[in-house]
């Protein structure tokens, strides 16, 4: 997300702020701040600390040990589901009312659906919170999407045909290419249900964002090619640029047995047209993982990043392309030729530099 240059300033501000009120404590006490910065020689506390935030040498230490890896390719877990499930979502079963042992999730399979995506919506009502649980019979009142960024605003669209199945949810599948054909701006909706379970009366409701097929910036071709280069290993990914602009592509690397490897992140300046983009996965990663060839490339996504020219509260700062529907399976087969060294490069180096200082009392309050 792009961070606006008056948050920036609000930020600042807030920051100096604090900086005064500290200083002008310590002078007024005509005495040294009490808190210390660690270790630190000078014997007075640094604007982290006394922010009541992370202390400089905790700072130097996790990026040292963070910063072994370059920040766009780093290893991946089983634990990282948000990159492994990069458009899941995240409701939770709530409680009909208060102390209410009957419990409900709303939810759907995806956030963002693209193109001609298919999104489940799902409502289930159960005596307890786990999926096993049994289900509490319901009447739905009200099933309908509407759309605009705020709930409270938004305008109907048309109806959600929730349906029960054979276990006692509730589901709908919804083609938002067939039923907004209207739509050539991607919008944010929602889906919203009106239930009564226990004579208990529910209105819930979930976003998700819809990107019409007009709206896709570019599209993966499904060729790749493999290599190790300068210690490390690359896969490129064909894309074919229907607009040109900065793009951010992301994908997952696994083992030959499936297991979590590392992750990706490139960023760069695409022109129209068929061309290559390499995805770098760090050699050191490979090996400290110990991972087995020949790797799988899967989760293939990316988007075109797009700045706000002007206010509009409905402005979308990115257009998705489909994520690759497939794996890639790799040709190289050996680790030979990868290196176990560290990542270095200038701004890291001065990043460590800056740091260091701040651990010794060279950047902070007296």
């Amino acid at each position: 997300m792009k961070i606006k240059g008056s948050h920036i300033a609000i930020l600042l501000v807030i920051i100096i702020i604090v900086i005064i009120m500290l200083i002008s404590k310590s002078e007024n006490n005509n005495q040294p701040s009490t808190i210390s910065a660690g270790n630190s020689s000078k014997g007075y506390g640094t604007v982290l600390e006394q922010m009541g935030l992370i202390s400089p040498q905790e700072a130097l230490q996790d990026y040292k040990q963070l910063a072994i890896y370059p920040p766009n390719s780093r290893p991946l877990s089983k634990e990282n589901i948000d990159l492994l499930m990069p458009n899941r979502r995240y409701e939770q079963p709530l409680p009909i009312e208060k102390d209410s042992d009957i419990y409900y999730l709303f939810t759907a399979d995806k956030y963002r659906v693209i193109g001609d995506e298919p999104i489940t919506f799902v409502l289930m009502v159960l005596q307890g919170t786990k999926p096993d649980s049994d289900r509490v019979p319901v009447t739905i009142t009200k099933s309908i999407i509407k759309k605009g960024i705020d709930i409270k605003t938004a305008k109907y669209v048309s109806e959600l045909s929730l349906i029960k199945n054979n276990v006692g949810d509730y589901t709908a599948d919804v083609t938002c290419a067939q039923v907004f054909t209207s739509d050539k701006k991607t919008g944010t909706y929602w889906a919203q249900v009106e239930f009564k379970a226990a004579d208990e009366v529910v209105d819930a409701s979930i976003p998700f964002e819809y990107f019409p097929e007009n709206t896709i910036p570019a599209k993966f071709t499904g060729n790749f090619r493999d290599y190790i280069k300068n210690g490390s290993f690359y896969i490129d990914v064909e894309i074919d640029v229907l607009r040109k602009g900065y793009y951010i592509i992301d994908a997952n690397l696994f083992d030959n047995e499936l297991e979590p490897v590392a992750y990706t992140i490139e960023k760069r300046e695409l022109q129209a047209g068929r061309q290559w983009v390499p995805l770098l996965f760090f050699g050191k990663v490979l090996l400290d993982k110990k991972a087995k060839p020949p790797f799988v490339l899967r989760d293939l996504r990316g988007y075109r990043f797009i700045e706000a020219t002007t206010p509009d509260p409905e402005f979308m700062d990115r257009e998705m392309m489909k994520p690759y529907d497939g794996e890639y399976k790799t040709k190289v087969s050996s680790l030979d030729g990868l290196s176990d060294k560290e990542w270095d490069d200038e701004q890291k180096r001065k990043r460590i530099e800056f740091l260091e200082k701040e651990s010794m009392g060279d950047i902070g309050v007296q």
